[in-house]
Parts: C-alpha cells; structure tokens; sequence
C-alpha cells in the first residue's frame, strides 16, 4: 500500500511537472475564445495583417500549437503569417501587428522582435500571451514588460491565464506619479467569457508625464540654442529658438528638462551624442540638427519646425568692373564693332593715299587738335566729316565713363551658385554641411568644388570669406544666420545673397527610434505652428541674435580703436 502510494505520487509529481492533461478541453476553449476576440475585434482594426509567433518549450509547444488549431478553424477575414521559431529559422522584416504565445521571458527574446522592428520608427503592437504555472507568472510578467519598456513597445499587452480560470490583461505604464521609467504591471483588462470588459486594448499612456525628468542633448547653435555660463550661479544656462519650443512641450505634457551639453560627454568616451541618443541615455537633442538619411537611418524624429533655406553668399566686389572692362563696358559691342569697321576704312583710305597722315585719323577720334590741315579739299572734308562726327561718340562715351565711374557699378550678379562654379569660384561651408551636401543628387557630380571649415558654426564660415576676401569663394550658409550675421557685423552692402536656394533643409528634434514621444511632439507642434508660436519664437530670437551680435561687434571695434589710440599716444609720449 506504501508502494502504491509512493508511485501515485511519484507520477502525479511527473504530470504536474510536465504539465500533461493540465487543462480540460472546456477551459482550452475559453483561452481559444479570449485570442479570437483579440485578433477580430481588436488587431482588425489596427492593420490589414497579423504576425502569430510561437516560442516555447517542448512541453507547451504542442498545447500552443492546439490553440493556434482550434483559432485557425474560426476565423476567415483576418490575413495571417504563422512563424514557429522554434523548428525553423529566423524570418527578417517588419512586423507591424504581434501575437506572441510563449511560455517565458526567454523564449519571448529567442524571437528576435526587437531586432526585426529596430530600424522603424512607429510603434508596433504586441500582445503577447503568456503561458506558465502562477507560481512562474508574477516574475515572468516582470521582466516581459521590462523587455517592452527597454525596446520602447509602448502598445505591450500581456495576457494570461490563471489556475482559476481567469484570463488576465497586464500592461505598463512608463511615466506615472509613483515612478518614472518603470514597468510596474498594472491590471488593464479582464475576459468575461464574450468580450474584454475595459475599451481600448491598448490604451493611451502618455496623457501627462507627471514631472518625470527626460535628458536633452544640446548643441550650441545661436540662435537656435545659446548655452552661456552664468557666472552668479555657477552653471551653464540655455537660451534660444529651441529652447523655448522645447520648455513648452515639457510644458504642455508635464515632463521635466535636464539639460546635458558637450563638456559633460567626456565620461561616455568616444560615444558621439547620436550614439548617446541611440543607447538611451538621453531623450532627445536639439541645436540646429538638419535631418539626414544618415541621421534617420538610426534615429527618429517628429516633424520639422523649421525649414532652413541654404543660400550662397559672394562678395560683390569679387563683381567690380575692372580698368579694361570699366574703358570699354560703355558702348555695347555692337557699338565698338562698328566703330572699328570704320576707323579701319578711313585708315585704309588715308594709309592708301595719304600715307604721311594715316595716324591723323586715330587723333582726330580721340580728339586731338590738327596741326596741320591738309592742302586739298578732299582731306580737309573727310576730316572735317570725320571729326564732326566722332564728337557726339566722344561726349556720350566720356559722359558714360565718367557716370560708371562715380556710381561704382557691378557686372551682372550671378542668381545660381552652378553660375559661380562655371566661374571657377568654390564653396565654403562647415563640416557637417559638407557631408550633407555628398547627399544631394545633383550635386554629386561638383561635389570636389566644396571645400569644409572645422568650425560647426555658420558665422564662422561667413568670417573665414570675409577674410580670405582675395580669393573667389562663396559661403552656404543658412538664410536667417546669414542675414542676421550680416546686419551685425554692417555688410550687407558688401556681400550677395544668391536668390536660388542651394538645399532646404528641415531642422528637427531628434529621438531614439521608438520614442515615446514621436506622435505627442507632433501633435503639440502642429497646435503650435497652426498657432503662430514656432514663427513668432523664430523671428523674435533671429532678432535679438542680431541686435546682440551687433553690440558684441561694436564693443569689439570701440575697443580697438581705444587700444590703438592708448599706444599712439604711449608712443607719441
């Protein structure tokens, strides 16, 4: 009787170990019934196909595999791809709606999923449903929803089934008033044996962010972000176009900023602030960032809120009439062809029969006085004739000369930068601009006549031509940058800005792919921009930019001048 009892035990310990026979048909059905109505009544909606994965263990592969059966026989509208990732090898792509049975956190990971949707930015769909003993299900669930929150699933469901036959819906919310960045499984929804009790399935998390902090990267690019050390507090301060836009939509979702800048990035070691942003240690970056292919292909970012024109600036002196040109740009050339056909004739008539006072001619064009006049009457008529009317050619041509002259006038002002670079000027630009140029299709080919500064800033590009104003350069830089630079420094008359537009440029936030945060900053800045707020921000810190770059400039100069008249005098003295 012993023996008996010891061997009934012993196989009610192997069954329940390998679970065989764990649930009757009745309650099989009722999980079969709960994924039915997810996949019509709810990824129906969501998408035109569905993604089933099954990874598990041997000893649910075959339980899993009687519910997908029993699915399969039920349903005809919903078009699904099946992957077993256990028996066959691992299938790449995107996989926009997720259906997930496995047994474990591991076998959850052995998918692959976050690497397949690594690449995109929107945010996909799982609902995963997880099958193991109560005893499993509490840290099982824990670290699934970690797994969700470190790859950004924000839309990330977990259902299960208790041994009370109850079918359960966890999710997390990342940002709430008991912790932020935590993923804490909170009960969302329950199955009632027709429908989930609670609409939607996977509800809204990002409503406000109760003061959670986000880490921005910032670049300083006046005016789009101006960072200046204050001398009283003893920190860095920021100012400026984005700055503002950004403080309000930590105003708008009740986030809080904290600010990094690129003196702190010494600990990250060789990692860049893309990368940074590519690792998660930071939330998102501004400071002029243009968006790139190469910049997207990594990171994400919500729509432009500021369309940079990119423009090329030349000296206008570069366009100055030079002595020969300024003689001979009076007349057109039509004017001075006819002119030399006829001096060629009475030169030929006077060198043919008078050839003693052939060069007569000539002086009596530039109106020199005759010595001599000829004897006969034949001479003294064709100079007469000749002189006479050579005067109003005179008088218009001095008069012209003299007027060009006094005026300072310019050849015609190239309107393309192709016109610049067929005159064998080149292009200047900064570093980063120069590699978003090698992107541009038509410029490819005259990518060699570029040539890039080390400076990532506009106005220094807008100096190194000012100074190397020998040489036939132009600057691309940024419409606003440029004119604000111009209007400080007191060169606008000095200086060209082509009206062709080299390249329009899209500056943006950038984020980690699948941020949270993608489609709220794209709904707040479209209220803003519908608003006025992103245009009258731009305008007013260009203006202030400029205004502050002039008196920066004055200062410099007074002091100069104030330097060199102390040494005058010390010298004098």
């Amino acid at each position: 009787m012993l023996i008996a009892m010891n061997v009934s035990g012993i196989y009610s310990s192997y069954v329940d170990s390998k679970l065989i026979g764990i649930q009757s048909e009745e309650v099989n059905l009722y999980v079969v019934d709960a994924l039915r109505h997810v996949i019509h009544d709810v990824f129906a909606q969501l998408s035109a196909t569905l993604v089933i994965t099954i990874s598990s263990g041997s000893y649910t592969l075959g339980w899993f595999e009687q519910v997908l059966a029993n699915l399969i026989s039920t349903w005809s509208t919903v078009p699904v791809q099946m992957l077993r990732t256990n028996r066959t090898a691992h299938v790449p792509g995107r996989k926009y709606s997720n259906l997930l049975l496995v047994d474990s956190y591991e076998s959850l990971c052995s998918t692959r999923l976050a690497e397949d949707n690594a690449d995109y930015d929107d945010h996909e769909y799982y609902f995963i449903f997880l099958q193991t003993r109560d005893a499993f299900m509490q840290r099982e669930l824990q670290l699934i929803l970690e797994h969700c929150l470190h790859n950004y699933w924000l839309h990330c469901n977990v259902m299960v089934q208790t041994a009370q036959v109850e079918v359960l819906v966890y999710s997390y919310y990342p940002y709430t008033e008991q912790g932020c960045q935590t993923a804490q499984p909170k009960l969302i929804n329950r199955f009632d044996g027709e429908r989930m009790v609670n609409a939607p399935m996977f509800p809204h998390k990002l409503r406000q962010l109760h003061q959670c902090p986000l880490t921005a990267l910032l670049w300083h690019a006046p005016p789009f972000v101006q960072l200046r050390w204050d001398e009283r507090a003893a920190q860095m301060r920021a100012d400026g176009f984005e700055i503002k836009l950004i403080e309000r939509l930590a105003q708008r979702l009740n986030f809080s900023l904290i600010f990094d800048y690129p003196q702190n990035w010494a600990n990250s070691g060789a990692m860049g602030s893309l990368e940074m942003l590519k690792g998660q240690r930071a939330n998102l970056s501004v400071g002029n960032l243009w968006k790139t292919a190469e910049h997207n292909r990594i990171l994400s970012s919500p729509m432009a809120h500021y369309y940079a024109p990119l423009v090329a600036t030349v000296a206008i002196d570069k366009f100055r009439f030079g002595s020969l040109k300024l003689l001979h740009f009076p007349f057109q050339w039509g004017v001075w062809v006819t002119l030399l056909a006829a001096l060629l004739v009475h030169g030929v008539v006077y060198v043919w029969r008078w050839r003693v006072n052939g060069l007569q001619v000539l002086e009596l064009l530039l109106g020199v006085t005759v010595v001599r006049l000829p004897r006969t009457w034949m001479q003294r008529i064709i100079y007469a004739h000749w002189m006479y009317g050579s005067i109003p050619l005179r008088v218009v041509y001095q008069s012209l000369l003299f007027h060009f002259i006094r005026l300072q006038l310019f050849e015609s002002l190239p309107n393309s930068f192709e016109q610049l670079l067929d005159q064998h000027f080149r292009g200047l630009c900064t570093s980063s601009m120069l590699g978003m140029l090698r992107e541009v299709p038509h410029l490819e080919r005259i990518y060699e006549s570029f040539e890039s500064i080390s400076s990532p800033y506009d106005e220094a590009v807008l100096d190194v031509l000012h100074q190397r104003g020998d040489t036939r350069l132009f600057a691309i830089t940024g419409l606003d940058t440029t004119n604000a630079y111009l209007w400080a420094t007191n060169r606008q008359s000095k200086y060209h800005i082509l009206t062709q537009y080299v390249n329009l440029q899209q500056v943006v936030i950038y984020m980690p792919k699948h941020s949270y945060f993608k489609q709220q900053f794209n709904d707040l800045l479209r209220q803003l921009d519908a608003s006025g707020f992103i245009d009258y921000w731009r305008r007013a810190a260009f203006s202030e930019y400029s205004h502050r770059s002039h008196r920066s400039h004055t200062t410099i100069i007074v002091g100069r001048i104030n330097s060199r008249f102390t040494n005058w005098t010390a010298s004098t003295s």
